[in-house]
């Protein structure tokens, strides 16, 4: 029996605002085909919810989600990239519950202009560039550095810097993991 199949897969949360680049890094991740890496889009379910929760109750929802339907030894998965927007904090606690060994969260980060152009002209969705979005980006940095998370800054960079340190990330947790 292979080892990976005796424990939950190795979790790398990617948390950030909508347009920081993280749907953008797990298409290209999932495009490098690394053995036993899948990179997924947490907001592509629905996660039953109360209405009325709190946004990070839901979040946390999602990634519970996720560590359960992953846990199955079935998957196949190693190390599974989450691309999320839940508070670090709530991530870490989320991990903790479900006893996941080989875990990291980083945030996908970049500068307001550049978040709000792709918002804007990239995905159509100028809706989300507002201040709103602007104080859980600053929200997010604020957390990531106080809790010195790994950051990934996708500003100015092409995506290949930026899928490379992503990269990194995923052989370093892979080689803890196995």
């Amino acid at each position: 029996m292979n080892k990976s199949t005796l424990r939950s897969p190795a979790i790398l949360v990617l948390t950030g605002a909508s347009g920081a680049g993280k749907s953008t890094l797990i298409d290209k991740l999932n495009e490098l085909a690394i053995p036993g890496v899948k990179g997924i889009n947490c907001d592509r379910v629905k996660v039953e919810s109360d209405e009325t929760a709190d946004p990070s109750d839901q979040q946390a929802n999602i990634l519970r989600y996720w560590i359960s339907h992953l846990s199955q030894p079935e998957t196949g998965i190693e190390l599974a990239v989450l691309d999320t927007q839940i508070r670090p904090h709530r991530a870490l606690e989320v991990l903790d519950q479900a006893a996941i060994e080989y875990a990291q969260i980083v945030l996908v980060d970049c500068d307001p202009v550049k978040r709000n152009e792709r918002l804007h002209i990239n995905r159509g969705q100028p809706e989300l560039a507002n201040p709103q979005m602007d104080c859980w980006a600053a929200y997010l940095r604020g957390q990531a550095d106080a809790l010195k998370l790994s950051i990934i800054d996708t500003s100015n960079e092409p995506i290949e810097k930026s899928l490379a340190e992503l990269e990194l990330l995923v052989k370093n947790l892979l080689t803890r993991y196995l």
